[in-house]
């Protein structure tokens, strides 16, 4: 046998054979099987819904992150960040923002005041300011987001002409007075700043914020987002959104005049000795944020046609979302962002962002918590060094190639049915959602054509401990012709400084002869596939 067909057989036993000699992993004898169809009118998939979020919160993401000490940005987290072209960043919180005076964060850095900051008990320096946030954001290729301290504070709280004033820094010409403070400072141009959010988490009384009601905070709403409208009409805001009835309360006061309700989710893993503690509670976690968006989907409907909104409608914004990670210390589960993003993290992040695509045109934008470090796709060493952690490449890929219309996508095979209040999830979202069990399948994907016609799936295997062997049928007049696939024995292996390919990305030519599209998923693996069509 020659060496050109010892390499096919190769790649045919890599991605049809159950390959459970090598893994010592099972096999469902039942196959899974994937239809893709093009539906008669195509949606689009905001690329919005692949943003990131930059917050202050003590855990090495800005400062000891993206800069250190003195200001200098680590340039190999921008040379890691940029190919990326994340679409929009999201600053500076978050908690951190009920007590961030952006006044105290422009101007000479050494005039700057060092405080402390008592959300995340750290100190805030106020060398990554306003100005620094927005060059940043330009070099790096984001489009920026800049959220207001709406907090419900005596002491911390700001008011609504801070807000405006904020806006004037940013996108006033030099003849207002905080444009020309704006040029005074060394940035003569506006920035023009499109996204504004108005709040944060109003609804609860996290680090020094004081808590409200729906109905308290859908009337100071009003007022912020009347005011900022009317001076500037061509802003897109952003309003605070929670629960079903809050949300309710909240739209039917500002429907007219907000541009999405922002929503956060966060699941959780419970890590202990270095393994994932009861992978379903964790690996099935998108599933329950997505009920939650179609009960929500059908209640912006409404406010959508009562405001004449169809043609701009309201949309949702996922303004935090990520797993986060409890660790067992010997005694308790306690919450960290120190420990690494590990392989069972591409299924929920992966999960959450097919999520996001099915549930398009309903989620406009997503901003995942955070970029650098804590829960990050990039993990810092010292100022001047940077490796990636397994979500980088989910990250990448989607980007790349995720963007376009959603095509309809069905799924039949095995399954489970667990309790839906097993299933981690934050706040009082989740306890909205827990009575009843839930049956999915072990596979989930979502399915895309973009603007040159091709297709692309994506597709994570939820079982912790069954491979799965994933039939993919597509419309005639299409071949595979390229497979992305991240895998590994280990659900719980991670990256490490020393260790930094322990989970990478392999690209698999097909070289157009693998018709038959079947191909076998590891636990907690990932794959995704290109589908050139046939000119």
């Amino acid at each position: 046998m020659n060496r050109r067909k010892i390499k096919f057989l190769f790649l045919y036993l890599s991605l049809c054979f159950p390959l459970s000699v090598i893994y010592g992993q099972k096999i469902d004898k039942q196959p899974t099987t994937v239809s893709i169809e093009i539906p008669d009118n195509l949606v689009s998939i905001d690329p919005m819904i692949y943003g990131q979020m930059l917050e202050d919160c003590n855990d090495k993401i800005i400062y000891g992150g993206l800069i250190n000490e003195d200001g200098e940005e680590n340039s190999k987290v921008n040379e890691l960040l940029k190919p990326l072209d994340m679409p929009v960043m999201r600053w500076p919180g978050g908690t951190f923002v009920h007590e961030y005076d952006w006044r105290k964060g422009i101007g000479p850095k050494e005039e700057r005041p060092v405080m402390h900051e008592s959300a995340w008990n750290g100190t805030e320096t106020h060398q990554f300011g306003t100005d620094e946030f927005l060059q940043w954001c330009k070099k790096i290729g984001t489009e920026p987001y800049i959220n207001f301290n709406m907090a419900n504070h005596p002491v911390f709280g700001a008011s609504l002409g801070d807000a405006l004033s904020w806006i004037e820094y940013v996108n006033g010409s030099t003849e207002t007075i905080m444009g020309k403070k704006r040029a005074h400072n060394g940035h003569e141009e506006p920035y023009g700043v499109k996204y504004w959010g108005i709040g944060n988490e109003n609804y609860g009384s996290y680090g020094i914020n004081k808590k409200e009601t729906a109905v308290q905070y859908a009337e100071r709403l009003l007022r912020w987002s009347s005011a900022i409208r009317f001076q500037y009409p061509d802003l897109e805001l952003l309003g605070v959104g929670y629960t079903y009835e809050w949300n309710d309360t909240i739209l039917q006061k500002n429907g007219g005049l907000i541009d999405f309700l922002t929503i956060h989710f966060y699941m959780g893993a419970k890590v202990k000795d270095e393994k994932l503690q009861n992978p379903e509670q964790t690996l099935y976690s998108p599933a329950k944020i997505e009920v939650h968006l179609q009960k929500n989907a059908e209640l912006l409907n409404v406010i959508n046609t009562k405001f004449g909104r169809t043609d701009k409608p309201v949309r949702f914004s996922i303004d935090e979302w990520n797993c986060r990670h409890s660790v067992f210390n010997g005694e308790k589960y306690t919450f960290t962002r120190n420990d690494p993003r590990r392989l069972f993290d591409i299924v929920t992040i992966a999960g959450m962002l097919n999520v996001f695509i099915r549930q398009s045109p309903y989620v406009g934008m997503a901003n995942y918590i955070f970029p650098i470090n804590g829960h990050g796709m990039v993990r810092t060493v010292g100022n001047d060094d940077a490796y990636v952690t397994p979500i980088y490449y989910i990250f990448d890929l989607y980007r790349k190639y995720m963007t376009g219309k959603k095509l309809d996508f069905t799924i039949k095979g095995p399954e489970t049915t667990i309790p839906v209040n097993t299933i981690s999830l934050d706040g009082a979202i989740s306890k909205e959602l827990n009575t009843g069990d839930i049956t999915l399948t072990y596979i989930d994907g979502s399915a895309v054509m973009t603007e040159d016609g091709d297709m692309q799936i994506a597709l994570i295997n939820r079982s912790h401990d069954k491979k799965q062997k994933v039939n993919i049928n597509v419309p005639n007049g299409y071949i595979p012709v390229t497979m992305w696939k991240i895998d590994n024995s280990d659900i719980s292996k991670a990256n490490f400084e020393n260790e930094r390919d322990n989970i990478s990305l392999q690209t698999i030519n097909l070289s157009k002869k693998h018709l038959n599209s079947t191909f076998t998923m590891s636990p907690c693996g990932f794959i995704m596939v290109k589908y050139e069509r046939i000119k």
